[in-house]
């Protein structure tokens, strides 16, 4: 489900660094650096061949972050970025098929406000 969302996500709400990242190397390796090393500083090796990168992200994506930010550490943002986004598109598709505030509430955690807020917020772009 999450693949098929993430291309809903609005690149602009995201932090710059992940920005400058999805242009680099695309959303999904993007999101993957964030699933895996969100919180914390990542180095970016000078010969990707050489990084343990080479687990986490494809090897066209491995050489075009190497290519751009060779040598450099790079603050990766939590994925929670990602996952708001998700979530909220998540809530506004189970609410056009039905489901009720209540149940989007129980669902994910939320209160019935938070859900109303994010019913109007969408409806607002």
């Amino acid at each position: 489900m999450q693949g098929k969302l993430l291309h809903q996500v609005n690149l602009k709400k995201l932090p710059a660094t992940l920005q400058d990242l999805i242009d680099c190397i695309g959303l999904t390796a993007t999101y993957q650096l964030s699933l895996n090393f969100g919180g914390r500083p990542l180095y970016v090796p000078k010969h990707p061949g050489r990084s343990a990168l080479q687990e986490q992200i494809d090897h066209e994506s491995l050489n075009k972050l190497s290519h751009r930010f060779a040598g450099a550490t790079l603050e990766i943002p939590k994925h929670d970025h990602f996952e708001r986004q998700l979530r909220d598109i998540a809530i506004i598709e189970e609410t056009q098929q039905g489901a009720s505030r209540k149940e989007l509430a129980q669902k994910y955690g939320l209160c019935l406000r938070h859900i109303g807020n994010i019913r109007k917020n969408i409806l607002l772009i």
